[in-house]
């Protein structure tokens, strides 16, 4: 079962993206390796993360966004060609706490059928230190403040 999110006080955003699976992310068996799973929420997370800090931004900044919990809940399995939307959800904190969580739901396009929820939790590190950022720039977090 998942944890609820430490900020569930806070405004959700919601991002959606469509996926579908190719024929290489396919096991032996016909269905979606699990570690695809994770490379979906990825691509979910950082729809929002990078709306507020761009790669090439966090680069200069000296910021690492590393992931330390990565939750997959397989509900049914996932095919090749198979038509799917991921939703990704966060809600927004009204202070930084050292942790951002975003849940994952990924739906069969055309049945509506949930196929598999997650979630992850993420950090903002220092890259010359490896210490955790414990404060935003002013600018950033504006930017945090204003996603819809």
């Amino acid at each position: 079962m998942l944890k609820p999110s430490p900020q569930a006080k806070g405004r959700l955003i919601k991002r959606k993206l469509a996926i579908q699976p190719a024929f290489h992310e396919t096991d032996m068996m016909g269905v979606v390796h699990n570690s695809n799973y994770f490379l979906w929420f990825e691509q979910g997370r950082l729809q929002i993360m990078f709306e507020v800090l761009p790669f090439d931004e966090a680069v200069k900044l000296g910021l690492f966004m590393p992931v330390v919990e990565n939750i997959c809940h397989y509900r049914k399995p996932v095919k090749f060609g198979m038509p799917l939307l991921l939703y990704t959800t966060h809600n927004l904190q009204t202070a930084y706490e050292g942790r951002l969580v975003f849940s994952h739901y990924l739906i069969h396009e055309k049945q509506r059928m949930a196929m598999a929820f997650g979630q992850t939790a993420m950090t903002l590190v220092d890259a010359r230190t490896n210490k955790l950022v414990k404060e935003w720039s002013a600018e950033t977090w504006h930017r945090y403040q204003a996603l819809k």
